[in-house]
């Protein structure tokens, strides 16, 4: 995508031409978004192209966030399919902060209270349908980050395709026998200890760092953002990802007051319990396996982790 045709965008999509327009690159974070700054109507404002068509912006979480009162940026445009290949195009107002990431050894940039509680805000937020991808249209929920993670499912720990997971790993050579027959009957296993879970809001975002929480100069969270894999589930799943990130994942762990986040957020939840250890099963299986290469220190630890973790199941 070239800046005339981002031009071309922003003219179709507010009915104006914009000013200053300069492509954006976010300092961290993902990028499967063409960026674009630029001033219209006396407005900073931030145009994001998709780079794949078919792939969602999280509009339905993003609405529901929106009206509970998370601080979000102002959507002002929204077109599902406008961009020069057929992609989604939003406008969004410019949040003037910086992203929520920072270094191993360096102290966290802002309140784990005040995260604790903004994450209870959006898990308070029910969802009455399928578990599994929220995407734009809950018609058209058809987005998968994995293919090994369903779309939707009647149950969440259907979610999960275990049996999938465990084919997968035993031709890679990861498991053996034992442990990937232990994986595909996890569901079974498991069935009783899910039978009370309710559909919440999840952000599934890495929302707690890597860009997807802008904060102020004093470590205020001025906006959550990112809304693309959005999930309806348990929020234990996401209350893992953050144990993950801050006391499990031994390489370049970042500073992080778990406690003071915890207290905050009001959970009695056990990580190492049944549950809990499903959960890291299921980072490790449904997200990390994929990027971490099995002849890397990161990737021979995962591999060891699982494995460690199917055989307390055995």
């Amino acid at each position: 995508m070239n800046d005339d045709q981002a031009h071309q965008l922003v003219g179709h999509l507010l009915g104006m031409q914009p000013l200053d327009l300069t492509r954006y690159r976010p300092p961290v974070g993902g990028d499967d978004s063409y960026s674009y700054r630029f001033s219209a109507g006396g407005e900073r404002l931030l145009l994001k192209v998709k780079k794949t068509p078919a792939t969602p912006v999280g509009l339905y979480f993003y609405q529901r966030v929106k009206a509970a009162g998370v601080p979000v940026p102002e959507l002002v445009a929204f077109a599902p399919d406008a961009g020069p290949e057929g992609q989604a195009c939003t406008i969004w107002s410019w949040v003037d902060g910086r992203p929520a990431t920072w270094g191993a050894g360096h102290p966290c940039p802002y309140d784990e209270a005040a995260f604790g509680e903004l994450l209870r805000q959006i898990h308070a937020l029910r969802f009455d349908g399928e578990f599994g991808l929220l995407g734009d249209d809950l018609a058209r929920r058809t987005f998968s980050s994995h293919p090994d993670l369903r779309a939707t499912s009647d149950t969440w720990l259907g979610f999960f395709d275990c049996e999938a997971a465990a084919r997968r790993y035993r031709d890679k050579g990861y498991l053996d026998r034992r442990d990937a027959v232990t994986l595909a009957r996890l569901p079974e296993r498991l069935q009783c200890a899910f039978l009370d879970v309710e559909a919440r809001l999840l952000h599934m975002g890495d929302i707690m760092h890597h860009g997807n929480m802008l904060i102020g100069p004093h470590g205020e969270i001025l906006a959550v953002v990112d809304y693309v894999e959005s999930t309806a589930g348990d929020p234990r799943w996401e209350l893992a990802w953050v144990g993950y990130y801050f006391t499990i994942y031994p390489f370049d762990r970042r500073s992080f007051d778990m406690d003071r986040f915890r207290a905050a957020y009001g959970t009695d939840h056990d990580p190492d319990d049944e549950v809990g250890r499903f959960y890291l099963l299921a980072i490790l299986l449904f997200e990390k396996l994929l990027f971490f290469s099995p002849q890397s220190d990161r990737g021979r630890w995962a591999i060891h982790a699982v494995k460690r973790l199917l055989r307390e199941y055995q």
